[in-house]
């Protein structure tokens, strides 16, 4: 959501509250049709607000007194947090896909000992696939009940005690969708652990590699944050930035698949009927218990979900939130699961179109590392650009694709990475479990493939290995790899099994599909798709 002066675009912050964004569509400059080859000024930068200013030397409620590493108030303990040994980590590690981002240290610990490269290996090529930073929350959900907080205290319609005495004189004063401080810092210090990481791939190439993200300016800005960290103040001469309309129609995108008509809402009447279950379990007791502190107003789930959520959208925006400190450690968890429930039932494994939302990156994916120019089929890809050798060049020593974490959840499905696969129960969390949306994909998530050269008994042999969010993914045979304790895996078991995806997607059957025609869905599915019963029709 936003960028710096001169040299990469728009100062990064404004502070007019009520500055809103006219996002008119430019079709005249998209990228592929411009007189001009990379087009930033694409239009579809999405509705947007400012946010005011924050003043956290002032309204400091921890009261700082020593250096924080970082420049947000993260020192917030859980509701009864000394009897229950918390720290804050028990909401910033629980906080679902609206924190901070955090290496997932703890997702794949039996890969821990094999975060180097081995040595008989070198690097040749790395793709990365990377979620935007810390944002201010969408138009609905967190800000219209903010709004609607601050619209009755003034009119003096709610009265509010203990725990939520705060609400008082509480001011909803974020903005909506912009990339905050927070997320331009997330994705400058990627960018620069990534050139520290694989600048050396780029030493001897003559030609600008081409990065992609979309238009939404959170997208946008991310990627420019990225490049400058990657490659300093003059990474418009050394980058090529393919910038891509984000629009419910129009121009096909993998980064923003909505050319799967059914993708979202099928995915999302999935999640809501799942959610719902764990919802009705987990949040009655945290309503009676806060309902006690408010007058004028009969809190709800949605209120409650909300209120959850504003602990990390408000810390992100304005460097603390008094939101954070209203639940236990307990409930810390369990709000977690109900966003993982969510992601996985809307978008991924449980998700009837999880693997069809993803698969038109991994077919991408599977050219790039083929060295085939796209001959289909045909997903969401946008075929005029993937095409084009200046768009959708092969032979990169390194891409970079930044988008959404809903993307880079299905795009795990796609992949079939069962590793993140748990049976998710809709009343009673796995605690085990290694899906976590705090772990996977928080602001600032990126998923990375090496590609290396390996000196196997003499012999050369090519690999490969993943990493989400820094942390090696154990791969096995559901990734046609034969398991090994480094994660390694060979490049062509890999591709061969990355050339069965498409059709265990079902792109054309769920997207375009008629539920109760062409396919049966009533609830959660297994795998990211519709087994072969569930199909009744081959037409599309």
């Amino acid at each position: 959501m936003l960028s710096l002066y001169l040299v990469l675009g728009a100062p990064l912050a404004a502070i007019a509250v009520n500055a809103q964004s006219s996002d008119k569509v430019n079709w005249q400059n998209t990228t592929g049709t411009s007189s001009t080859a990379f087009p930033t000024a694409v239009g579809n930068l999405g509705p947007y607000t400012y946010g005011a200013p924050p003043f956290l030397a002032q309204e400091d409620p921890v009261n700082s007194t020593k250096m924080n590493t970082r420049a947000i108030e993260m020192r917030y303990l859980p509701k009864d947090g000394k009897k229950d040994n918390a720290t804050s980590e028990d909401i910033f590690r629980n906080i679902g896909t609206q924190g901070p981002y955090f290496p997932a240290n703890d997702l794949f610990p039996e890969t821990n000992a094999y975060q180097n490269v081995p040595e008989h290996c070198e690097i040749e090529q790395v793709h990365i696939v990377h979620r935007h930073g810390s944002r201010y929350p969408g138009s609905s959900g967190p800000s219209e009940f903010g709004q609607k907080v601050v619209n009755m205290t003034k009119a003096k319609k709610l009265k509010t005690k203990g725990d939520l005495a705060f609400l008082n004189h509480w001011n909803n004063s974020m903005g909506t969708e912009l990339l905050v401080h927070q997320g331009a810092q997330e994705n400058f210090d990627s960018g620069v652990r990534a050139y520290y990481q694989y600048a050396k791939l780029l030493e001897n190439v003559k030609e600008k590699p081409v990065f992609r993200t979309t238009s939404q300016s959170r997208m946008l800005d991310t990627a420019r944050y990225w490049l400058l960290g990657f490659f300093g103040w003059d990474a418009p001469n050394k980058v090529n930035l393919e910038v891509i309309p984000e629009t419910s129609s129009g121009q096909n995108n993998t980064l923003f698949p909505s050319a799967c008509k059914n993708g979202y809402t099928l995915g999302m009447q999935v999640a809501k009927g799942v959610t719902k279950q764990w919802q009705e379990k987990y949040m009655p007791p945290i309503l009676k218990r806060l309902q006690k502190d408010i007058n004028g107003y009969n809190l709800t789930t949605d209120d409650l979900e909300n209120m959850f959520q504003l602990c990390g959208l408000e810390t992100v925006s304005h460097g603390y939130s008094h939101f954070c400190s209203l639940f236990t450690k307990k409930e810390w968890e369990s709000f977690e699961y109900d966003i993982d429930l969510q992601f996985a039932s809307g978008l991924g494994f449980m998700s009837p179109t999880g693997k069809a939302q993803g698969i038109g990156w991994v077919t991408e994916f599977l050219d790039r590392l083929t060295n085939k120019t796209f001959s289909g089929p045909v997903t969401t890809q946008n075929s005029t650009l993937d095409k084009n050798s200046t768009y959708f060049p092969l032979k990169q020593p390194i891409y970079a694709d930044f988008t959404h974490d809903s993307v880079i959840t299905s795009i795990l499905a796609a992949l079939n990475f069962t590793q993140l696969n748990d049976k998710l129960d809709p009343t009673e969390p796995n605690p085990h479990r290694r899906y976590r949306t705090s772990r996977v994909t928080p602001f600032g998530a990126r998923l990375v493939f090496e590609v290396m050269s390996c000196k196997d008994s003499g012999k050369s042999a090519k690999y490969i290995r993943s990493k989400i969010n820094e942390a090696v993914v154990p791969l096995d045979e559901g990734q046609g790899c034969e398991k090994r304790k480094d994660g390694l895996c060979k490049l062509d078991g890999f591709v061969k099994n990355l050339k069965r995806a498409y059709n265990a997607s079902h792109f054309d059957v769920v997207c375009f599909g008629k539920n109760g025609t062409d396919f049966t869905v009533t609830g959660p599915v297994q795998n990211g798709s519709l087994n072969s019963s569930q199909i009744h029709s081959k037409k599309h």
